[in-house]
């Protein structure tokens, strides 16, 4: 299995430790026998800021070799170099501010299924702007999904599928209309013909909870979540919750 991450920017300094927790919760679960990857734009910095074993800290491909290593308002850096790595492998992408609190049997279910091809997160409450500046494209059928967890199977690749969406937002969505969700909307559209084939697991929002100042607020506990992404910008549920990290990662 590969799971991989990226950072960069300013959201280097700031997240590095919420980035910390995130690699770790994954180790915890599953094992270190697997690919645990950072992409970053300053992947000297990341390397001295993390001590942990068993992370392969890589740079960003150098300028004109990946076409998402555009700078934007958009997460796109985050596919750099590539939205899939190894298509022989069953492939994790995590941002920085998702934490694994205990062993996701959906994700086992998920990959033994011999329809489904990819996994993600569901949005806590759809609505058109989580598609960003994407929604002018979105259809009925478009699904609200949050791209904090994404999981290609083996032998699967939504590649083709997010470069189309990807080409049409550069021709498209000039710089002035560009937002942080356009991303997670390209992918969401992307993604929309793998749920019409019930080829798409969109992971049951119980237990994998997005919690912000906006999201899940009533939340006291994790008893029944078993990952959360504490969204941007401040990440209030990482600091409320960072005891029961420590719990589960034994610290």
């Amino acid at each position: 299995m590969i799971f991989r991450w990226s950072i960069w920017g300013e959201t280097i300094s700031k997240n590095i430790e919420l980035l910390s927790y995130s690699i770790r919760t994954f180790q915890k679960q599953f094992g270190k026998d697997h690919q645990y990857i950072i992409y970053s734009d300053d992947a000297p910095f990341v390397t001295k800021r993390l001590t942990m074993t068993g992370v392969d800290i890589r740079p960003f491909p150098s300028e004109g070799c990946s076409p998402f290593c555009v700078l934007s308002r958009a997460t796109w850096l985050k596919w750099c170099p590539s939205s899939r790595l190894d298509i022989n492998q069953d492939e994790f992408y995590v941002d920085s501010d998702v934490f694994l609190v205990k062993y996701p049997e959906e994700i086992d279910t998920f990959l033994s299924h011999p329809k489904k091809k990819f996994a993600i997160m569901d949005e806590f409450c759809g609505q058109s702007w989580q598609h960003g500046a994407m929604s002018r494209r979105a259809t009925p059928d478009t699904p609200f999904v949050n791209a904090g967890l994404f999981v290609q199977k083996a032998g699967q690749d939504i590649s083709e599928d997010l470069m189309r969406e990807f080409n049409w937002w550069q021709k498209n969505i000039p710089f002035e209309e560009q937002t942080h969700h356009d991303e997670q909307g390209a992918l969401a559209i992307a993604l929309t013909p793998y749920l019409m084939d019930d080829a798409l697991l969109i992971l049951p929002k119980e237990h994998y909870a997005i919690i912000s100042e906006t999201s899940n607020v009533g939340i006291e506990n994790l008893d029944r979540v078993t990952l959360f992404h504490a969204t941007y910008p401040t990440h209030p549920a990482f600091f409320r919750f960072r005891s029961v990290l420590d719990e589960v990662l034994g610290s």
